[in-house]
């Protein structure tokens, strides 16, 4: 298992989008998720979501969907980790 939120959240997408010749490592941090190669969509999202939720026993959207929280692997990441943070001291 790998030692990192970010580097979970990158298998995730790898495997949650089905993506073809790239691994894990391939993805940088600052790496666009809703603009740029990537380029998720609405279908993608609810795909990662339910990834991230099965991976990290966490629920993701509460509420309004965050955009800025998609920005990049980065800034998921850290959402990610907060949410885990809460839960733990929940």
């Amino acid at each position: 298992m790998p030692d990192s939120v970010k580097e979970t959240l990158k298998e995730l997408i790898i495997r949650g989008l089905r993506v073809q010749d790239v691994t894990p490592d391939q993805l940088a941090d600052d790496q666009p998720l809703l603009h740029g190669p990537i380029e998720i969509d609405s279908i993608d999202i609810l795909q990662v979501i339910l990834e991230i939720e099965k991976a990290f026993g966490i629920t993701v959207v509460e509420g309004e969907f965050q955009r800025a929280e998609w920005e990049t692997i980065a800034t998921l990441a850290a959402a990610i980790e907060a949410k885990l943070g809460a839960r733990d001291r929940g």
